[in-house]
């Protein structure tokens, strides 16, 4: 009965062999001889011939090349199923990688179309003081366009001549950030690109990321311009 199992086709060869089994046919796949392999293993010829015995009591009475051959079909199987197993799995991370980047862009598209059609201008300044991001709004109110206003400071948006209170203002924000509004009881001019100033009321929030701490600035002409 074991007989008919071991000379069954559907046996494989890995499945029932020791490791000393496996090395055999291995260094047999090398191309050494019966000789060879039991000077390599360190054992005599007749212990070779015993393991060789033992192969084909397991699956059947087939040559010494048929039995190598077999075996190295059924490992090179096996490493084709794993880089199969691997590929599906990357396959899938990737798909879920695309999934993920879609959802994160959709995200952003909505905030950004939040931003962009606020009524009021949004400036995102970093810790510098330079201008990171912009909305239309911010062009309108500023008469700049969004290439002129993202790397600008802030301080060229301000009246020079309040310009060094703008800066200690802005230095004791950076030192405490949180939320407040600026010119609730003292007038804050903005200055156009033309250089004509008007009042403004502005909302200050910080936002802590891994480039630093930016602070949102919400901008909003109180409508009564300087003379």
């Amino acid at each position: 009965m074991r007989r008919e199992v071991a000379g069954s086709e559907d046996a494989l060869i890995g499945d029932g062999l020791s490791p000393r089994e496996k090395q055999l046919l291995l260094l047999a796949e090398r191309g050494l001889t019966d000789q060879a392999i039991a000077k390599e293993l360190g054992i005599g010829l007749a212990t070779v011939g015993t393991y060789w015995g033992r192969i084909r009591l397991k699956f059947g009475p087939l040559s010494r090349t048929e039995l190598v051959a077999k075996y190295l079909k059924e490992e090179a199987a096996k490493v084709v199923e794993s880089l199969r197993e691997d590929n599906q799995r990357l396959l899938a991370e990737v798909a879920e990688h695309s999934r993920n980047a879609k959802r994160l862009k959709g995200i952003l598209d909505f905030f950004r179309g939040l931003i962009e059609t606020a009524p009021d201008a949004i400036l995102l300044v970093d810790q510098e003081g330079y201008i990171r991001l912009a909305n239309h709004e911010a062009e309108s109110l500023f008469g700049y366009s969004k290439d002129e206003l993202l790397n600008l400071h802030v301080d060229q948006l301000v009246p020079e001549r309040l310009r060094q209170v703008h800066a200690e203002h802005r230095n004791e924000y950076d030192s405490r950030p949180v939320k407040r509004r600026m010119g609730q009881h003292l007038a804050t001019y903005g200055l156009r690109k033309d250089g004509t100033e008007f009042l403004v009321a502005a909302t200050l929030s910080a936002m802590s990321t891994k480039e630093g701490v930016f602070a949102t600035c919400i901008v909003r002409s109180l409508k009564v311009e300087k003379p």
